[in-house]
């Protein structure tokens, strides 16, 4: 598994015009933090969003594959893969990373105390 800067490069600046973003290696691929929360993750030069229980059908909807680290074993990943087309496309990539930050939030998979300030809850409204 590794990570080309060429890519690495793209999704950082892509990423970086719609929210101010950080990054680093961890393990084989590069972690993609908003205030701390790890929503992101880049392997073999593709880009994974959080997901959560609540999110899940949104990323399915659009046939998003999830993140499988080995092709022999399948399991049932949080991450799923953003389209390229979506990096390009910044109101739609702004709305993919919300609920990505959010899902990662709910899961408490944070570097330290800080959040997003506006959640988008409004996958959960329940009637």
């Amino acid at each position: 598994m590794t990570v080309s800067n060429t890519y690495i490069d793209r999704v950082i600046a892509s990423l970086s015009r719609v929210a101010e973003i950080s990054y680093r290696r961890i393990f084989n691929g590069i972690g993609i933090y908003y205030r701390g929360v790890q929503f992101a993750i880049v392997v073999n030069d593709r880009l994974y969003f959080r997901a959560d229980e609540y999110s899940r059908p949104l990323y399915l909807q659009k046939s998003m594959k999830s993140f499988q680290p080995r092709a022999s074993v399948q399991v049932e990943s949080c991450f799923f893969e953003l389209p390229d087309e979506v990096l390009n496309a910044p109101a739609e990539l702004r709305h993919w990373l919300r609920i990505a930050v959010e899902a990662a939030q709910a899961g408490d998979y944070r570097d330290d105390e800080t959040t997003v300030e506006t959640p988008i809850r409004h996958l959960r409204q329940r009637a």
